[in-house]
């Protein structure tokens, strides 16, 4: 929080209040889209990558849908094909 703070440019506040998660989501909640933006730019910032939790469920539909690529590679746009799409 504390370099939330340095980074929003505001008054150096140490909180010395214990808070519970809830309790702190609920004041990002009342943050606006732009300090909570900058909010959000600071913890990844701060995460290592190796921290980041990928669900098992997620990482098997990875699996599937490189291995579908694979097996199918007429089936996949490269990426300039779906720039050009996104353009149209």
């Amino acid at each position: 929080m504390v370099k939330y703070l340095k980074a929003m440019n505001t008054q150096h506040i140490h909180l010395k209040v214990p808070l519970s998660v809830d309790q702190l989501i609920d004041i990002v909640r009342q943050l606006s889209p732009k300090e909570k933006q900058k909010l959000s730019n600071v913890l990844w910032e701060e995460t290592r990558e190796e921290e980041v939790l990928i669900p098992e469920d997620h990482k098997k539909i990875v699996k599937q849908r490189l291995k579908r690529m694979e097996e199918s590679p007429e089936t996949s746009l490269s990426w300039e094909d779906i720039e050009r799409k996104v353009k149209l």
